[in-house]
């Protein structure tokens, strides 16, 4: 119970750095970003470099990889 209350409270972290990290960026390209949570120490990489939720489904590593739209996407490319 222990370890799934620590695992909840990292996926939280993760999520908020998530957001912050995604609202810095400054020409967003592509309309998904996978949220990677194999690896909760580093508090979740992100990566926007999807165009359709299933590329970004099909790369997740783990089930703790979850897909998201980008928030700040603005459908234009560079």
């Amino acid at each position: 119970m222990r370890r799934l209350i620590v695992a909840g409270v990292l996926a939280l972290g993760g999520g908020l750095l998530w957001a912050a990290s995604a609202s810095a960026q400054t020409a967003p390209t592509y309309r998904y970003c996978l949220l990677d949570g194999s690896h909760p120490e580093s508090a979740g990489m992100v990566l926007c470099r999807f165009d359709t939720l299933e590329q970004c489904m099909a790369s997740r590593n783990s089930f703790n990889d979850t897909c998201h739209v980008n928030p700040d996407y603005t459908g234009r490319r560079k």
